[in-house]
């Protein structure tokens, strides 16, 4: 099988698993309880509850230490199973009796295996089809719909990932490293940090028995599919028009945002999985601000406990999704502000707010009384909120480094920006007093702009600034399309026009939610141009973008709804209003196309050679675990430590320079596998893809330390010199060091050795010890 075709296998089984235990199983549950909440209630519901019980489930026996595929299964099978046999209790016996006796005549041959698959054919119809042809054929139009959205963004995110198998974000190997230290029951093995994202993963490697390194290949696209979708269940929770929640997918497909807005999602990362929670959860408190006035007591409550469930999600899985709902949340304050301040909403959303951060902020803080401090990403993270972004770098280089994980590009680029910044001190001691005088030179030239800024009228003032966010806007957000920026903008005052004027109309709970949206959108742009505008820089402008499209393509969406609604408004027939936003759909999906306005599918270049990583896949298959040894950069490290031995690259040829002092160099294991890459990825800093020469095996070895021998030209070196030694050593033993796999970019050697008596690597290939140019 072709690694293709395994990858697309791969992610089916990921995408079923995933969905059998945060949607499957909480509707076996639940679906009475919430029979009477619309579908899209009841389905962000339903995967609330799936994810919130199994990051609760595996924190508990976390902390008692028990954790393991038997206790997981327990946990997961134990709660259901209790509660279908209370239920059923009465009918069981009966039930067991009569599957026996089926299976007993089908055994025996007395009843065939055409009678048994007939009788299942007629109890799914009975149950699924029967009678219910008008449902079917109401919903026939949606479920196309539905599915024409998922082409969509199966064609923009899912060629990547079956041509590109490797990790395609450089901190992707610590959240591995993490994930395997709960396999261990060490969790916070780096410190405290939101852990949602990493027991999701850890909990269907257990449960389901998938490779954690397969779940970081391909769970970002999964993730992906949930956000899109995510999208439109918001919308469909707040939108009147039935197939306008879709114009968000299509919004986030169209080719009018930045390419780095949307090319994390091939990876698989916390923050993008946050994303999942931020819409959901708010638009449950806007459908609490609007039931709430219709004295539907019963169903209120339920709003704001799932509120408080999935604002508890965005800070369990990521700080900058919470901060993302946050101002969502200030939308609708200000959106619903005629309901917020009064007694009896305000007390019941303050109490829920407060709910939600103590469930996300208690397991942490149990990590904290247990003696962990915190991971230095959100050191870095309160760092880019005080301004002071560099000393954020280096605090989480700081923290990998100490913790023993070397297979993070931000550690060299935190250790670069912290001698940088030490070289510059010195710099600054050794000529102080030159500088300070160029210094108050440039602090009078400030103060002279500033004066001159004063002195302009305001209007021009105001101009200037609206400008500078526009631009920004455009340069860090949007992508070459024109006027991009001036309709972002523009939509915040059209999307307020509409809330007054549905406010007017005596709608209310829709112009609530259309004004929560346009003040979420404000909040947003104001968030990405903070610096311009002189506001806390609550995220870095980079990831903030992200979120700022997410909201761009949920405000657009529910704008189009609003027309459409004041337009077929004063008809008020079901009917029409499908229709009308049927058609609506209809016209901008054949806009778009027939201006090619769909993206190309991402491309995000991995980290590692596809070859490697059809290496990785076929050595797990064909080997005992620990019967084998990978040498390589450290790539494959968090990989394979729970299979076999990883051996690094730049430790061989570091003993290798010095044959005296190191005259032997066993690995113990019967096969030994040396990962060359014969034309380096980019790692760091482009390479040019040059291929690996003796000229680049003439060079000096960088020094060890970190990433250092993998990043730019260190990685062509470090390659060199492997192959040289590889085709040396393949020359003297040409029986036992074979080629297992080449490529025009990669090449494995397999050493197949008798554990008793392994082969000595220690061997001169003529570029041990290279002067110096």
């Amino acid at each position: 099988m072709s690694m293709r075709w395994l990858t697309i296998l791969q992610f089916l089984e990921i995408f079923a698993a995933y969905g059998i235990v945060t949607l499957f199983l909480p509707w076996r549950i639940l679906r009475k309880r919430f029979r009477c909440f619309s579908v899209a209630e009841q389905l962000i519901a339903y995967f609330f509850a799936g994810n919130f019980y199994i990051i609760y489930l595996v924190y508990l026996l976390q902390f008692l230490r028990i954790s393991s595929r038997v206790t997981l299964l327990l946990g997961t099978a134990g709660p259901f199973l209790f509660i279908w046999i209370r239920k059923r209790k009465k009918q069981i016996p009966g039930a067991i009796e009569s599957l026996l006796v089926r299976i007993e005549r089908l055994l025996d041959g007395e009843r065939g295996k055409k009678t048994s698959l007939a009788q299942l054919r007629r109890t799914v119809y009975e149950r699924c089809f029967r009678g219910k042809r008008k449902q079917w054929l109401h919903a026939l139009p949606e479920i196309a719909v539905l599915l024409a959205a998922i082409a969509a963004i199966t064609y923009v995110y899912g060629p990547n990932m079956v041509e590109t198998f490797g990790y395609k974000a450089s901190d992707i190997p610590v959240h591995n490293y993490w994930i395997n230290e709960l396999e261990r029951n060490n969790i916070w093995v780096a410190g405290v940090y939101p852990y949602g994202f990493h027991i999701v993963i850890y909990y269907l490697h257990m449960v389901f028995g998938i490779p954690t390194y397969v779940l970081l290949r391909i769970f970002g696209v999964v993730q992906t599919y949930f956000v899109y979708l995510a999208l439109v269940a918001a919308l469909k929770m707040v939108c009147r028009g039935r197939f306008t929640p879709y114009l968000g997918i299509l919004f986030y497909v169209m080719d009018i945002f930045n390419r780095s807005t949307y090319a994390r999602f091939e990876s698989a990362l916390p923050q993008e999985f946050s994303m999942i929670f931020v819409l959901t959860s708010v638009c449950m408190a806007i459908r609490f601000f609007q039931e709430f006035a219709k004295e539907r007591n019963g169903n209120c409550r339920w709003y704001l406990v799932q509120f408080a469930i999935g604002f508890s999600l965005t800070l369990t899985v990521h700080f900058y999704g919470t901060m993302a709902a946050g101002l969502f949340c200030i939308g609708v304050a200000v959106g619903f502000c005629f309901r917020f301040f009064r007694w009896n909403y305000f007390r019941r959303i303050l109490l829920t707010g407060i709910l939600s951060v103590l469930l996300s902020v208690l397991p942490m803080a149990a990590g904290v009384a247990m003696g962990k401090g915190l991971q230095g990403s959100l050191y870095w993270g309160m760092n880019v909120i005080t301004g002071d972004k560099k000393q954020g770098d280096a605090d989480t280089a700081g923290t990998l480094s100490q913790d023993g994980v070397s297979d993070s590009l931000t550690a060299g680029e935190g250790s670069g920006n912290t001698t940088e910044s030490s070289g510059n001190a010195t710099k600054n001691g050794e000529t102080g007093s030159v500088l300070s005088q160029s210094r108050i030179e440039e602090l009078r030239k400030e103060a002279e702009e500033r004066i001159q800024k004063q002195q302009k009228p305001l209007s021009e003032r105001l101009k200037e600034k609206g400008s500078a966010v526009r631009e920004s806007i455009r340069i860090n957000v949007m992508n070459v399309k024109p006027h991009m920026a001036e309709i972002t903008l523009g939509s915040i005052a059209i999307l307020l026009l509409l809330g007054i004027l549905l406010a007017v109309l005596r709608e209310n709970n829709f112009a609530g939610a259309v004004l929560s949206a346009a003040v979420y959108l404000l909040c947003m742009c104001s968030l990405q141009c903070a610096a311009l505008l002189h506001l806390p820089a609550l995220m870095d402008a980079n990831r903030c973008g992200i979120f700022l499209c997410y909201a761009i393509c949920f405000a657009w969406a529910l704008g189009v709804d609003a027309v459409v609604y004041l337009a077929i408004r004063r008809w008020k027939r079901k009917w029409l209003g499908e229709m009308a936003s049927l058609l609506t759909l209809v016209m901008a999906v054949a806009a778009v196309l027939s201006q090619g306005l769909i993206r190309e599918p991402v491309k995000v270049g991995a980290l590692e050679d596809n070859g490697a990583m059809v290496c990785v896949t076929n050595i797990l298959r064909e080997n005992k675990d620990f019967t084998w040894t990978i040498c390589s950069a450290n790539d494959e490290l968090r990989m394979t430590e729970f299979y076999g031995y990883h051996y690094e690259t730049i430790t061989l040829l570091n003993q290798l320079k010095d044959l005296g002092q190191n005259p032997e160099i066993i690995i113990p294991t019967k096969c030994v596998y040396f990962f060359i890459e014969k034309i380096p990825v980019d790692y760091g800093e482009s390479t040019k893809h040059e291929e690996v020469t003796a000229k680049g095996a003439e060079t000096p070895l960088p020094f060890t330390g970190g990433l250092h021998p993998y990043t730019g030209e260190n990685r062509w070196i470090t390659m060199s010199h492997m192959y040289e030694w590889a085709q040396r050593f393949q020359e003297l033993y040409p029986n036992e060091m074979e080629v297992y796999y080449e490529s025009d970019s990669f090449i494995c050697y397999r050493l197949q050795q008798n554990v008793n008596s392994p082969y000595n690597l220690a061997i001169d290939y003529g570029y041990n010890n290279p002067m110096p140019k």
